[in-house]
């Protein structure tokens, strides 16, 4: 069977009109012709800039892929990234409105919050310290917009790394009071046995997944600003919600974050 042309539109209106209207679309990979990676940041991109221009406010960045195992097995040597709109932060203390998903799954991680903003052509992780005003623990609530969610790297990048929404703990710690490369994570639904996982998983350190973002913005002129949110991606295994549902991120000296499906 022929490749379709490449059409990032048509597949970004694709998954617009499905996140707008909580209804997911098939697979748009293979219908619209994206097989690189860069064709597939091409259609985020197209996608965001449909979402932006119905109202949406980026504030920062989700990182992907940050397991050095899980890049390999991609046949890659780096993670991934796309983007955090402001409408879809939920705060710590009300309930995360399951009515605006449509397969919801969480991920523990670390929120890494921008004093400043980071830019220049050779940035270590002391820069880094120097422009975050923060960290704490964050629960990305991730969606997809593809039935049954996608089923390779090209779907789940242009369909902005399946995002959804996020909570961010409310008591951040100064960066350099706490050594990210040792947390144990505990990431638990209701009653059940806690899925576990350590942030070194995330390329040793999640603060080297977020150097690696800063000096790729940095490279493609649009640098991480002051204000600016990043999450780390995930430190344990990924688990699937519903309204009722608790869920509770424990990550030690970074503290608990708690909260609640309706």
């Amino acid at each position: 069977m022929n490749t379709p042309a490449f059409d990032p539109q048509a597949a970004a209106q694709e998954l617009f009109q499905a996140r707008q209207q909580l209804a997911a679309c098939a697979p748009v990979a293979e219908r619209f012709g994206i097989t690189s990676l860069e064709q597939a940041y091409a259609t985020q991109r197209a996608l965001t800039a449909l979402q932006c221009s119905a109202g949406l406010e980026l504030i920062g960045y989700k990182l992907g892929l940050t397991d050095p195992r899980a890049q390999q097995a991609m046949g890659l040597n780096h993670p991934l990234y796309g983007v955090l709109a402001h409408d879809w932060q939920c705060c710590e203390d009300e309930s995360v409105p399951t009515p605006r998903l449509m397969a919801p799954r969480v991920e523990a991680e670390v929120a890494f919050m921008f004093a400043e903003t980071l830019d220049g052509p050779d940035l270590q992780v002391a820069d880094l310290l120097d422009a975050l005003g923060g960290v704490a623990p964050a629960l990305e609530i991730c969606d997809s917009a593809l039935t049954g969610w996608p089923r390779n790297l090209f779907d789940a990048l242009a369909d902005n790394l399946s995002s959804g929404l996020f909570v961010l703990g409310s008591r951040p710690l100064a960066p350099r009071d706490v050594d990210l490369s040792t947390l144990e994570v505990q990431l638990q639904r209701n009653d059940l046995t806690p899925l576990s996982g350590h942030a070194s998983q995330c390329m040793g350190n999640p603060l080297n997944a977020c150097l690696w973002l800063a000096r790729e913005l940095a490279r493609q002129g649009t640098p991480i600003r002051a204000g600016e949110i990043v999450l780390s991606g995930a430190l344990a295994p990924m688990q699937a919600v519903e309204a009722g549902d608790q869920v509770r991120v424990d990550m030690g000296e970074l503290g608990v974050l708690e909260c609640r499906f309706a």
